[in-house]
């Protein structure tokens, strides 16, 4: 069981300045301060939940700043003051929390924190980096670990470099900390005490997996528990009685298929801030795009765009969004800013909500970028904990980064699960450097991107209303690379389409459709709102085609076989596919059609639609096609998807007229 003690360091000069730590290793902080300052290190007292330490820190370090501005000086009585402010904070903290955890079993009989009070004060000469000796705060018992002077000082800086690199730019819990060391082979003399050597230093941060503050109500006081991981709070963190540090406790459920993210468990963030050392040579190679493809003029314009603002190094202009239609080559686009951030000698990230785009993506960028390391993450990925140069990964995965990437690509940010995700969206922005950039690349992007990214700039096309082409902050695309235009959807309203399908009665807009394509050999998306729609759909489509019955399959999210019918659908082996909205991204089958079965259903919003319409005529052998929406009642989504599809054709012909002009 680990332990955390809480000290003051009260150093002298003609400004006092007072400041209040956590350490799990005393002779560490001891040592650190006699290197550089003289100092006294009052002692508060010593617990095992991390999160009541950090609590407790913050309490005091409160109360000082307020005391400082009165003028006061740090005495001992002063200290005899703040260590019965943390006894009485530790009794506090303990009423509110057994008042919240009524569900919890194991109680305990004498509160639900532990605390020690320790009452000793050590002074630290200055000793300029001189090795001093035994060291004071081993005598005081409650040293966590060894110390560190007991090894010779080049060992100590090559363990410290190996950690460094190895935890550069990472964010884990301490026993991933532990496992990604032992993957590597690392064996590590004090681990504790060399990680919060970084701490001190300014390099790392500890922080509680879970962390608690006391609130001030007006009717009464609360505790407020947040997974510092995640961002969760309220009902999605479990109060529970941890037989780990043998106290009140609490773990993330929002979390929890990453590793128990809890009180006592502390959970690391490595900044080392620098770029990554290549030499010249291995720079260039690892920079090096070998792509035969060529832009149309509108996308090599957008691809520039983005290439310029990872390239620009203006404070504040952090985000960019590139908005470019389905089928407009969006992966391609990215080639030029990634190259950019590659031969500045940064780390790239490329998420995407979900892991079928993670397994496409990742051979897709080793064929361009051959000299650079990628990676895919994933839940079950084996190469999660590897080092490379291009990581693609889902959006979870992110959360174990901090400050990592000079370029963080979000695909799809209108997609589930990253839309209106404040965990994902959190953990997107922190693996970004601190002079980093975030790239958000999306056909469909949310309300809330749009309003932030797209401002008012150059739209040249001679309309009042026109949403601009670019601005400072973004570039739109709003035509597919071979230049035709996008597939407007038909929307037919059929009344009791539902019912009508459940009892087999025939819906000729339905049943002509489908035959038509197919006797046209293509092949058919149909898109329905719920999973068990689809075994009810497709029986239906069967029933009413039974020359094509063979050829038709139905898929979801759950399917054991989901893999296995998708590839079918491919190799054209299905020719019809009743899907949910799981294909409505990510899948390109030339020579395909489009009906969605219920389009009025609340799933299907409006980007939704808009996604699922673009499945059709993305080949350049096959530009055109039906996409069709079934509504059992009038919708907006549907109109307003029809509306954005009509709109972005407008714009990319008025484009092509320009550029036949000029």
């Amino acid at each position: 069981m680990r332990e955390y003690l809480l000290y003051i360091k009260a150093c002298g000069g003609s400004i006092p300045q007072v400041q209040t730590y956590v350490t799990p290793s005393f002779s560490v902080d001891r040592s650190f301060w006699q290197e550089r300052e003289g100092c006294v290190l009052h002692v508060i007292g010593k617990t095992s939940s991390l999160a009541l330490a950090f609590s407790l820190r913050a309490k005091v370090n409160g109360y000082v700043m307020d005391q400082v501005g009165k003028g006061r000086v740090l005495t001992d009585g002063y200290v005899k003051e703040l260590r019965a402010l943390a006894v009485s904070s530790v009794c506090e903290a303990s009423s509110l929390y057994g008042r919240e955890a009524v569900s919890v079993q194991d109680r305990r009989k004498h509160g639900w924190f532990s605390w020690e009070p320790v009452e000793e004060s050590v002074e630290v000469p200055y000793q300029d980096g001189k090795e001093s000796g035994k060291l004071p705060g081993a005598r005081m018992g409650y040293t966590v670990g060894r110390e560190l002077h007991g090894r010779s000082s080049s060992h100590e800086n090559s363990q410290e470099a190996v950690l460094c690199e190895i935890l550069d730019g990472r964010a884990l819990l301490w026993e991933e900390v532990e496992f990604l060391l032992k993957k590597r082979g690392v064996d590590v003399h004090d681990l504790s005490a060399i990680l919060h050597s970084f701490v001190l230093s300014n390099k790392a941060e500890w922080r509680p997996g879970i962390r608690f503050s006391i609130t001030k109500g007006w009717w009464r006081n609360r505790l407020e528990l947040v997974c510092e991981r995640c961002g969760s709070a309220g009902a999605k963190v479990e109060l529970t009685y941890c037989h780990t540090c043998e106290q009140g406790c609490a773990y993330c459920t929002a979390c929890l298929g990453m590793g128990r993210s809890k009180c006592c468990t502390p959970y690391f963030l490595m900044d080392v801030g620098a770029s990554l050392i290549r030499g010249a040579e291995r720079l260039e190679n690892v920079a090096r795009l070998e792509w035969a493809g060529r832009y149309s003029a509108d996308q090599s314009r957008a691809a520039e765009r983005a290439r310029c603002f990872v390239a620009n190094p203006r404070p504040g202009l952090s985000e960019y969004l590139i908005w470019a239609v389905c089928g407009a080559g969006k992966t391609e686009l990215l080639f030029p800013s990634v190259t950019e951030a590659l031969a500045a000698g940064g780390r790239v990230l490329i998420a995407t909500p979900r892991k079928d785009v993670v397994l496409e993506l990742a051979p897709r960028i080793k064929r361009v970028l051959p000299g650079a390391k990628v990676i895919a993450v994933h839940g079950s990925s084996s190469e999660k904990w590897e080092e490379s140069d291009i990581t693609i990964a889902t959006t979870h995965q992110v959360m174990r980064y901090h400050r990592r990437f000079l370029l963080v690509v979000l695909d799809e940010a209108d997609a589930f699960p990253y839309h209106n995700d404040p965990i994902l969206y959190r953990a997107l922005s922190r693996a970004v450097k601190k002079n980093g950039k975030l790239l958000y690349l999306s056909a469909t992007p949310p309300g809330y991107l749009q309003k932030r990214l797209v401002r008012k700039g150059r739209s040249t096309l001679g309309s009042s209303g026109a949403i601009p082409l670019f601005s400072d902050t973004h570039v739109l695309l709003p035509g597919r690379y071979h230049g035709a235009a996008l597939p407007v959807p038909k929307i037919l309203t059929v009344q009791g389409l539902h019912k009508r399908v459940q009892t087999n009665r025939f819906v000729a807009p339905l049943i002509d459709t489908v035959n038509n394509s197919l006797n046209e050999e293509r092949q058919v998306f149909v898109f329905v709102p719920r999973v068990d729609e689809i075994e009810r759909v497709l029986s239906y489509l069967q029933k009413w085609l039974p020359s094509h019955a063979g050829k038709m399959a139905g898929v979801h999210a759950a399917d054991p076989m989901r893999e296995e019918k998708v590839l079918a659908f491919r190799e054209k082996r299905y020719t019809v596919m009743v899907t949910t909205t799981i294909l409505e991204r990510g899948v390109t089958i030339p020579k395909s059609d489009v009906v969605v079965v219920g389009a009025e259903a609340p799933v299907f919003d409006e980007a939704s639609l808009v996604q699922i319409a673009g499945r059709v005529g993305r080949s350049v052998d096959d530009t055109s096609g039906s996409v069709l929406f079934l509504q059992a009642e009038r919708s907006t989504s549907p109109k307003r998807a029809v509306r954005q599809i009509s709109q972005m054709n407008c714009l990319a012909q008025k484009l092509a007229e320009q550029r036949g002009l000029s």
